[in-house]
Formats: C-alpha cells, structure tokens, sequence
C-alpha cells in the first residue's frame, strides 16, 4: 500500500474535522441545516483531492479546482447583493409593514422571529399610524400560527391590536408578501404603493426582487439578527435561494 504524502494526511485530517462539524450542526442545533452542508462539502471536497494522486491525476485536479471556481463564482454573484442589500432604507415611513414569519417552537418564537418581532415592535413606535400585517402561517413542530405568535407577543408589549392584521395561510417568503397584499387591499390601502416589508437583513434582497414582480413598492426595514452564526448561515442560503428565483422563480 502506497505511503500517504503528507499534503494527504493533513487532507484527510481536515476532512474528518469538516465532516464533525457537519454532524454537529446537522444534529445538535436546530436551523443550521446549510452550515451543516457546507462543511460537509468542504470534507467530501478535501477527501477528492487527498485520494488523487498528486502528478498521475493532475489534469482531474485542475479540472476539479475549475470547477470548484465556477461555483464559488456563481455563489458570489448571488451573494454580494444578498449583503449590499442587509439594512434598512433611510426612510422607512408607510401606511403599512408587512412582517415575514419565521419559525415557531411549540408556542414560542425562534431567535429570527424574535428578531423581528423586535423590528416590528420598534417600527410600530415610531410610526403610531402606520398598520402591520403579521405574515406566517403554522407549520411542523408549531402549536400555532408564525402571525399569531407575532401578534401575542405585540400585544403583550403595549401594542393595539387594532393596529395588527393576521395573515396566518402563507408557508414561503412569496406567499408572505402576495396574502399580505391582499390583506392591505381588503383593509382599504393601496396594495400597489408604498408599503414597508420587514425582515432579517439577509432575507431583503429576495424580498425586494419578489415586490418588484409583484408590483409595489417595497420599502426594506432591516431586524437586526443578533446571533452572527445564524446571519452566517442564513446569509448563504440566501445565494442559493436566488439562484432558484432566477432560475425557476420560485
């Protein structure tokens, strides 16, 4: 058996540490799931090139880092303006806000609702006359709705019910933005004018490519994510899931 070189020991030395963290955010964290397949990559990707033969396969090598290129490249064009457009704009006055859902453990918000019910809650202090379509529906592992978690929560701080409206059906970010339309325009405001959409900063550049499609203006209202590792996380999902728009436009 061929003595591995030591560029191949290393190799498969950080494989094996990849594939641990894999493991690890894939099963002892809830929400990490695209951290967990990143660093999965990264093991299967050190793996390959620690199995090649260092001169005997250096066309494969080459072939493999071109390809690896293009991706990279790929997930930079849908990454850059996922980042340039995580904040607030610098006038986020309307008549009405629209608040994506996140999810729900048992009754209770997750740290990215949390964080926009934070967002929502401060954009309803400072505009007193301004309306909040609370958008999320009830999924797997939820005891109630992403809209009703929102709107307990609001209530609870001081806020008028009167002030929230329920739009407890939509399960993907395009369901949130088209039934809070609808709401908007049943409530008696324009569905087509401008009208404030929050969420976390990494979801905004999506959010405004599908208000563009659906035909109003979308003023971008930033909920500050505290926790760096689900911005890190989220904010690279957030390539893929622009690619998919583009693509298929989901």
């Amino acid at each position: 058996m061929k003595k591995l070189t030591r560029t191949q020991k290393g190799l498969f030395i950080a494989a094996g540490v990849c594939l641990a963290l894999a493991a690890f955010f894939k099963f002892s964290l809830r929400g990490f799931g695209m951290t967990a397949i990143c660093f999965f990559c990264l093991a299967a990707c050190d793996t390959v090139f620690a199995l090649l033969d260092m001169k005997k396969a250096r066309r494969t090598r080459l072939a493999l880092i071109l390809v690896l290129a293009i991706g990279m490249g790929c997930f930079l064009a849908g990454e850059i303006p996922v980042l340039a457009d995580a904040r607030s704009a610098k006038d986020t006055s309307a008549d009405y806000l629209i608040v994506c859902g996140a999810g729900v453990t048992g009754s209770r918000p997750s740290l990215s609702l949390m964080d926009r019910i934070d967002g929502a809650y401060d954009w309803l202090t400072a505009h007193p006359e301004g309306k909040a379509v609370l958008s999320g529906g009830q999924g797997p592992g939820e005891d109630m709705s992403e809209a009703k978690c929102m709107s307990d929560w609001l209530t609870d701080r001081g806020v008028d019910p009167d002030r929230l409206i329920l739009e407890d059906q939509s399960a993907s970010s395009r369901e949130n933005l088209k039934n809070s339309l609808a709401l908007i325009a049943a409530d008696g405001g324009d569905a087509g004018g401008r009208i404030a959409v929050l969420s976390s900063e990494y979801h905004l550049h999506r959010l405004s490519w599908m208000a563009e499609e659906l035909g109003f203006e979308a003023v971008p209202v930033a909920a500050r994510t505290r926790n760096p590792f689900i911005f890190v996380n989220y904010a690279i999902r957030e390539s893929f899931a622009m690619w998919e728009l583009w693509v298929f436009g989901m």
